[in-house]
């Protein structure tokens, strides 16, 4: 008999889900042995409950389809969003790697003015000109500008 409690919610819950039914008048029984069944018809000649079920609650069809076009239209702004983090993410790794190898130049340019080896430049008539005196000065001074240039931490806002 325990086994047949939970038979009546589940009936019901099963009969409420079918619209075709919501206006419908449920019968139900019990047998000798004590079983409960449910049906559109009375049993012939026994004595059965019957329910009325209430229609199922109005949709606001207006609504729903409204509510639906928000939902797709927040969805996409939120995958515009993501796209564009990832393309600026990308962006910034980019110049992030562009920035570390300008710097690993322009330490290495630092570097080789400062070892004090006669370094040679070519001139407008393409031949090679030593580099001294304020020449050499004038380039080590712009090798120290690039170095703190490109290799100062970058701000972020």
């Amino acid at each position: 008999m325990n086994k047949h409690r939970h038979a009546l919610p589940i009936a019901l819950a099963l009969l409420a889900a079918l619209p075709a039914v919501a206006l419908a008048q449920v019968y139900s029984w019990k047998d000798a042995s004590g079983k409960i069944h449910y049906g559109d018809r009375p049993p012939a000649e026994r004595q059965v409950d019957s329910r009325k079920l209430a229609a199922p609650p109005a949709v606001d069809a207006e609504a729903t389809r409204k509510a639906n076009a928000e939902k797709q239209l927040t969805e996409r702004e939120k995958q515009e969003k993501s796209k564009e983090s990832a393309a600026k993410s990308a962006e910034e790794q980019t110049a992030a790697k562009q920035r570390e190898e300008n710097c690993r130049q322009a330490k290495t340019t630092l570097a080789a003015l400062e070892s004090g080896q006669i370094r040679f430049v070519m001139d407008a008539k393409g031949e090679r000109v030593a580099l001294d005196g304020a020449v050499r000065e004038a380039e080590l001074g712009r090798a120290r500008n690039s170095v703190d240039s490109w290799c100062k931490p970058v701000s972020t806002k």
